[in-house]
Parts: C-alpha cells; structure tokens; sequence
C-alpha cells in the first residue's frame, strides 16, 4: 500500500501485476494504513484531509472523511481494535491529531512537537501508548485512551524520521538524521539500547525502520544506500543489503517487512525486493512518478516516457519493466523505427536511438533545426515535424523542407509513400508525396477542427485523426481523403489515436479520461466507450498491443491495460 502522483495503489506483494487504486481524493495523496481488521484504508492528502474507505468492494465505498490537520498528512495509524485514526504531519497549531474513525470524534491530545510530525506509531496491545517524532529532534511519549502527553525524549540530535512499535507492543524503534536507531521500552518509554555496528547504526541518516511479524529482527533503510537488519535482543547486526553507491538515486527512503517479504524504497521510486539469504536484491519494481507523456508498443513490449524524462521498458504480460539509461531530458514522441530500434527525439532537439535487444542508447547524431512537436515512421524514413520545418531522415541523411505552419501529428502511409501531416491551429490536413529523400506536397484536406495526433491504419485504407472537436477523424485513403460519415463522438477534445493491428478497430482518447473504441467496417454503431479509463488524468497515448487489447497512459502516472471483447 503506497501513493503515487494522484493515487494510492494497493499492489499484491507475490503478484505485483495484481493492483488497483483509489483516486478519490482531490489533492495529492501522501500517506494510507490499512486498519488492522482489513476492511478500510486510511488515506491523507496534502490539504490534511483523511478519507476512510472499503476495501473489500470494487467501488471502494467512501465511509468516513475529515479534515485531520492543517497541512500535510505524513504518517496514519490505527489502535489495534480498528476503531481509533493517529495523524502526524504538518500544520499551524495541530501536528498530530487522534479520533474515532467513524464519527469523528476526538479521543484524546496528541503532541507532535514544535515542528513538523514525520511519524506516529501506536502499540499493537493494551496499555495503549503512541509514539510521535519531529523535526525538533524529539520523540513524543503518550498514554492512551484517552492520549495524553507523558513525555518527551531527546536522545536524538536531528530530525527523528521514523517510529514504529514492536508487533508484540514490548519495545519501540526510533530513527533519525544523526545516523541512529535506538530502542526504547513499549510501555514506559525508557531507552533500551542502540542499534549500532562499530560506532552507528548507518553511515548516512536513517530514514526508514520495520519490525519483522515475529519480532525477532528488524529492517532499518538509509541515505547511504543501505538496508541493514538488525537482532533485537542484542541489537546487533545480522545482514546488510548494499545497493551502488554511485548513483545518488539509490539512497533508502522506505522499508516494509511483511511476512516473507523484505520491501524498500529507493528514492528513483523503485521498490525493492530484499533476499534475507543471499543479502541481494531479488525482484526491482520500477514505473514512473511523473505525467507520462509519449508510449510506443513493439511486440509485447511497451515502452514510455514521462515528463521527467524516464523511459521505461515494460512486459505486457507479467507487468515486469526496466528503465532505459542514457537520457534525462523529457522526450517529446518516440516510435519503433525497425524491429530492434526505438528512435525518440528529445525537448532539446536532439535524437536518441535505443536498441530494444539490448536497451543501450546512442545518439542519432542528428540535431533538429527548431523544436519538435511530433514525429513518424517507416520502414526506412523517419520525419520530424519541427516549428516551420518538415525533416525526413533516409539511411543517415537528414533532408529539411521549409513549411508554413506549425506541424502537430504526423502519419506516414505503410508504404511510405504518403505523409500526412496536422497543423497546430489550422483545420487542414496536408498531404506529400515521399521520394526518395523530397517531399513533394500533392493536396490538402479541410477538416472541421485542428488534429493533435493523426495515424494511418495498417493496411493503408482510412486515415484517423484525434481532434480539438468532439467528432474523430476518419478518412477514406482510396476516396482521395474523403471523409468518413460516422456518428462517433467524444465530450471533450481528443489528443490520441491508434489503429488495431488488423485495422478493424480504433482507439481515441483524451482530456474528458475515456477511451472510445471505434469500428471501422460499422461507422454508423455507437463506440466502445472505456469511462473514466484514467479517472485523474488526461490520456496522453493509446496504442493496440494486439487485436484485442489496447493499453493507456495518462498524467495520472500510470498505464492500463483494457480487453475489447468482440
């Protein structure tokens, strides 16, 4: 259970293709604990709103909602009975915050120092006693029910970033920015001891702390790229998970021991699975925690790009992905040049090349002349749609044909023959012939509204264009580009289209977050409609991994995975 961007994903441990998300709540979620019985979630934004909600239904049932603190929620707990919500995290007055999940109803005062909250913990049995930490370098000690402060602890001299309870409820441990992690007594709250191996437990500051389900060891996650685990009893060190220490991106932000599994959180966003025998990394999830902006489908491979300027590489079947290494620059359009080679072209104008094999990318070396909007592809030719200019690249040689507008999408026929290009503001479509290394423009097409992506289908009949308009393009190639008549139609503009691999079918989405799948052999039938494919974002890119499935991505962060049964 964890947030991104807009959402908090629920993902199977054992079978992390296994997902679903809740994408309720109107700012930023930051923190969600599932409550001891199993039945709802608490889930906390940035504007300290808390939402309870069901998990054993699809529609996730809204139960509870409140405004917990001020400002951002850091850290949710429950009492053990499922009936009481802890809150840490930022605000004027109110740092930490404590009431009955389903009135409301404040069941004590909870002190969360003089600064910000980064953590609560409470015991897992009576007496009941919670735990909070701060970046005024204290831990916070209460009594409970009703909680009442008892005392402070000082033993850290730097932020305390995380507190957790001891599943029996006999001990606590607390981690800090000062590179320790001591252990204090669950009922009382004297300290016990310090995890250390030589002279600290860490050489960098220790962000995160899990206990084990039986309570014999415990996991501690570190910005010197480490995650050591720890024998409570002695408080020793039992093994230590390195990760490279070169790139700053693998420092440890997060851990979680959950039954068999070893989980931690490198800050890249990747989730790691940790193997206690071998002290190695067994499993790396990794995705994106940026608007994902271009995708690209070769085989069962899908690969895309977020605004960060991430590309990752995913298995359509298992959900297994990789990031591509060699670019940080946001990448405007890629597509599969040739059956082992994705071609991208970057916001700086530059051109990548990424061996699908091998995932190594090179330089094109090709400079673009002005800014990309858009590009295309063939067998043998790529062209570029650029601010005032067309470039078409043959076996290395780049060829610049001055225009008159501003390029949006762009299609090449699957004979490259024909390049149909989208002007930016203007509802025409203009049409070249492609010889050799010329482009030869042969006609133009009025259409009822500017296009953002267009695309022919792949047996070179119909033409498809994703408009400002509520009506989808749809050409007839044969007819000379005569328009289709259909009664498709969308409650927003479109920005994204694509032909199944049979042509039969069509995908168009766009800012309203439904999918329309359209019938090519029957345009007078309704559209397939997918609502609310990407219920917090825009969707940027469709494309068909086969007949029957299309996939989505959107600045929700996320791609989806849709049937279309016939």
């Amino acid at each position: 259970l964890y947030c991104n961007g807009p959402a908090v994903i629920v993902r199977d441990l054992k079978n992390p293709q296994e997902c679903y998300t809740y994408t309720e709540h109107s700012a930023t979620p930051t923190a969600a604990c599932f409550a001891p019985s199993g039945f709802y979630i608490a889930s906390g934004d940035t504007t300290g709103k808390v939402r309870i909600w069901d998990t054993t239904q699809e529609t996730h049932i809204l139960k509870f909602e409140a405004h917990g603190l001020g400002g951002t929620i850091k850290d949710i707990c429950w009492s053990p009975d499922s009936k009481r919500i802890l809150l840490a995290g930022t605000g004027r007055d109110k740092r930490a915050n404590c009431f009955m999940w389903d009135s409301g109803t404040s069941c004590g005062a909870l002190f969360g120092g003089t600064k910000n909250a980064n953590a609560i913990a409470h015991s897992p049995t009576r007496p009941f006693r919670a735990v909070t930490c701060s970046e005024d370098f204290s831990v916070i000690f209460h009594h409970g029910v009703p909680y009442n402060f008892v005392s402070t602890i000082t033993e850290h001299k730097a932020f305390v970033n995380c507190v957790r309870y001891h599943p029996a409820g006999s001990n606590f441990c607390t981690v800090s920015t000062d590179k320790r992690s001591l252990l204090f007594d669950g009922k009382t709250g004297e300290m016990i001891g310090e995890f250390k191996d030589d002279t600290t437990s860490h050489n960098g500051g220790v962000m995160a702390v899990s206990y084990s389900q039986q309570g014999e060891k415990l996991i501690t996650a570190s910005a010197d790229k480490t995650v050591k685990m720890w024998d409570i009893e002695t408080q020793k060190l039992v093994t230590t998970f390195a990760f490279d220490t070169k790139p700053v991106e693998n420092q440890q932000l997060g851990c979680l021991w959950a039954g068999e599994f070893l989980v931690s959180l490198s800050l890249s966003g990747a989730l790691n699975y940790l193997d206690p025998n071998t002290g190695s990394t067994s499993r790396v999830l990794k995705g994106h925690s940026k608007s994902i902006e271009a995708m690209e489908v070769s085989g069962r491979g899908i690969f895309t790009a977020s605004f960060d300027g991430r590309t990752t590489m995913w298995d359509a079947d298992s959900g297994e992905s990789e990031w591509l290494k060699g670019n940080d620059k946001k990448i405007i359009d890629m597509r599969v040049t040739d059956e082992n080679t994705l071609t991208s072209v970057l916001i700086d104008s530059t051109v990548l090349k990424t061996s699908i094999d091998s995932l190594d990318t090179v330089s094109a070396d090709l400079s673009l002349p002005s800014d990309p909007k858009y590009m295309t592809a063939s067998a043998d030719v790529q062209v570029f749609g650029c601010e005032s200019s067309l470039v078409l690249v043959q076996d290395g040689n780049a060829t610049t044909t001055p225009i008159k507008y501003n390029p949006s999408g762009l299609a090449i026929s699957p004979n490259g023959n024909v390049l149909a290009v989208a002007a930016e503001d203007d509802p025409t479509l203009y049409l070249y012939d492609v010889a050799g290394d010329t482009l030869t423009q042969r006609q133009t097409v009025s259409l009822s509204s500017a296009c953002k992506e267009i695309c022919f289908s792949p047996d070179g009949a119909f033409l498809a264009g994703a408009g400002k308009g509520r009506s989808p393009l749809l050409l007839d190639v044969g007819k000379d580009f005569k328009p289709v008549t259909h009664c498709w139609s969308s409650t927003a503009a479109l920005i994204t289209v694509a032909f199944s691999p049979d042509s039969r079918l069509v995908a168009l989405a766009g800012i309203d977050n439904n999918i329309l799948v359209c019938n090519t052999e029957q345009p007078m039938d309704s559209p397939v409609k997918i609502m609310r494919a990407h219920p917090l974002g825009t969707i940027n890119r469709v494309r068909w991994i086969d007949a029957e499935t299309v996939v989505s991505t959107g600045s929700d962060c996320q791609i989806r995975q849709f049937t279309i049964k016939s």
